[in-house]
């Protein structure tokens, strides 16, 4: 029986009979798998790039929920509220957990009764509040509450503090929170370096009022901080502190000085950190020994 002439496939250049040709159909099946395969590979990993992304970004996808809609709308309707942002979300890669938050920008008075209505709400998610309360002459208090159900917990009474904040540092700019659970902090939110003496000795100054306000442990310490200024403040001690600092920036052109704050140096060794012309460093060590104050018995590093 005479044999079929061979033929030549042009992709592959080889030759093939006729008992390879009733193969071909398997092999391209085979092929079309392998590049679907493939495609799907590389749609699974494209996927997998976005997810991470997303979980790197902690990228938010709303989640909008009339009862939340109607807890801000409520918030918005309490005379001396100014401004309500709130947002609903879901992140990658479960998207399940839903997150609640609610800013609210206020007048001190305004205060009472907005965390009356988020302590009688009955939307049942937690929910992380944030507060910034406007008082006289620009003076701006802020404070937040981790996520939780009912009452926002502060841990301090936020509008005895934005009050007394405005009699005596009117124009502050503050952020107040109650810090490892053991120093109530009083922190300037203004970058303003030339601003910090004169919004924050007050502060120092009126460290016990304003402990008193706050309604913290009385043998709390109160800790007053700002780009250039860092104090801790125990019972009684605001009198004595506010000379000391007053005394080195007008005395000693003192342009930065800060201790405590909690934590650990990396050398392990507490001090105070002084920022002063060469001419006035023992000037400087002198006045502090001598304060009487805690701060005393620490070494004095000055900085460049």
């Amino acid at each position: 029986m005479p044999v079929r002439p061979a033929f030549t496939l042009p992709r592959y250049g080889r030759r093939i009979n006729d008992r390879e040709v009733g193969r071909m159909p398997m092999t391209a099946r085979a092929r079309i798998g392998i590049a679907a395969a493939v495609v799907g590979a590389i749609a699974v990993g494209g996927a997998a790039v976005v997810m991470f992304g997303w979980m790197i970004d902690e990228t938010r996808f709303d989640r909008p929920d009339p009862a939340f809609d109607a807890l801000a709308s409520e918030i918005s309707a309490v005379p001396g509220v100014s401004d309500v942002q709130k947002q609903r979300w879901v992140e990658a890669p479960a998207f399940l957990a839903t997150s609640s938050w609610v800013q609210v920008t206020a007048s001190a008075s305004a205060y009472p009764e907005v965390r009356e209505i988020a302590c009688d709400t009955t939307y049942p998610d937690a929910v992380e509040w944030g507060f910034d309360l406007e008082g006289a002459g620009g003076t701006r208090v802020s404070a937040y509450a981790d996520a939780g159900r009912g009452c926002p917990e502060l841990g301090f009474d936020l509008e005895a503090v934005a009050s007394e904040i405005s009699r005596v540092a009117p124009g502050s700019v503050i952020q107040a929170a109650i810090w490892d659970a053991e120093r109530f902090a009083l922190s300037s939110l203004d970058g303003r370096a030339s601003e910090v003496a004169a919004q924050l000795l007050p502060l120092v100054a009126h460290a016990d009022a304003l402990r008193e306000a706050a309604g913290v442990d009385p043998a709390m310490p109160v800790e007053v901080s700002g780009v250039r200024l860092g104090v801790e403040i125990g019972p009684g001690e605001g009198a004595g502190y506010h000379a000391l600092v007053s005394t080195l920036i007008d005395e000693h052109d003192v342009t930065f000085f800060s201790f405590g704050g909690g934590g650990t140096p990396i050398d392990g060794v507490e001090k105070v950190q002084v920022t002063a012309p060469d001419s006035q460093r023992a000037a400087i060590e002198r006045l502090i020994a001598d304060s009487g104050l805690p701060v005393a018995a620490l070494p004095v590093a000055f900085l460049e």
